[in-house]
């Protein structure tokens, strides 16, 4: 049985591609039974010789985002040749602001269509993906909420996003001064994040404790605002640094993970899988997202005094919670 996944090629998703199309076919090629490769969006919409040979071979297609119309030939095409075709994908669209959709179209397809290339951009971004999603044998997603919301276009299945252990388990925590507490996501989010409390807290807590740090990992630091935190513990880095996320993960003492509203409580918690594997003691915002995973971490309110209390108390008693997170799943 051979697998194809279909990738978008823009940097800021490659931690993304890396836990929904690298890690998974990097397993399926490791079992010397059968056999997983990645091609881009661009070379399957547009048919590329290097894509077509592949794609002959494949029984199903998986395709990671870039779920536009201007891949409905393709997707029609490799379907009469008896492909099943699957749709991935790990965002809520139908949550976004209208120019949001339109930068998260831009980023998928980016290395993808050109100029000339006729682009379906004049027909609403939703309309597009419903579909496409129509024209699939199914889809799968890392949310059971983000499933039922698209369940009536195709048949949605939760598949959670991969993380390999033997990566992970390579990474050696570095040796810091400071207490690191990191949070990762889109400087978008960060809107989010501080109605979440967790801003106000961490001005608080940088007031009380002197010996902690805030480690922000952010698509665009450059667009970070000031935050109010003192510079000598606010440390903002680039999805796309030397090492990547994982070389940040070898830093973090505590682990944040702040979901506000209903688009990121369809949000992955790969996050705290992380956090779980590598024993980095964490806090969540409380909801369904989170549900079964509460016994392994402090979920807490979305309010500056429950993410206040929960930060200094772990501060103040990390080892503890390290040996907590030493003996949990």
């Amino acid at each position: 049985m051979n697998f194809v996944y279909v990738c978008p090629e823009s940097e800021d998703l490659k931690h993304s591609i890396e836990m929904r199309c690298a890690a998974p076919a990097r397993v399926i090629n490791r079992t010397g039974r059968y056999s997983a490769d990645l091609i881009g969006w661009r070379d399957f919409a547009l048919n590329s010789p290097t894509a077509m040979e592949l794609l002959d071979r494949s029984d199903y297609i998986i395709i990671h985002r870039g779920l536009w119309a201007s891949i409905l030939p393709r997707i029609q095409h490799w379907k009469a040749r008896d492909k099943t075709i699957i749709a991935d994908f790990r965002d809520a669209y139908q949550l976004m602001e209208p120019d949001e959709l339109v930068d998260v179209y831009d980023m998928e397809v980016n290395g993808g269509l050109q100029a000339g290339d006729s682009p379906e951009r004049q027909i609403d971004l939703l309309t597009q993906l419903k579909w496409t999603l129509q024209a699939t044998h199914g889809a799968t997603t890392p949310s059971k909420r983000l499933c039922d919301d698209w369940n009536a276009y195709t048949r949605s299945l939760v598949v959670p996003d991969y993380l390999d252990l033997d990566r992970l388990n390579l990474i050696v925590p570095q040796e810091h001064d400071q207490i690191v507490l990191g949070w990762q996501g889109s400087v978008r989010r960060i809107q989010s994040m501080k109605k979440s409390g967790i801003l106000m807290a961490f001005q608080a807590a940088c007031q009380m404790r002197k010996n902690i740090k805030f480690l922000l990992f952010v698509d665009h630091p450059e667009a970070v605002d000031d935050l109010g935190l003192p510079p000598e513990q606010l440390e903002v880095i680039g999805w796309n640094s030397p090492g990547g996320w994982n070389r940040q993960l070898s830093r973090i003492d505590i682990g944040l993970s702040s979901m506000v509203g209903e688009f990121e409580q369809r949000c992955s918690c790969s996050q705290l899988l992380e956090f779980m594997a590598l024993k980095i003691p964490w806090i969540a915002s409380q909801g369904a997202a989170v549900y079964d995973m509460q016994s392994y971490g402090w979920i807490v309110e979305n309010t500056a005094e429950s993410w206040l209390k929960a930060t200094i108390e772990m501060i103040d008693h990390l080892d503890d919670y390290r040996a907590e997170a030493a003996i949990a799943p």
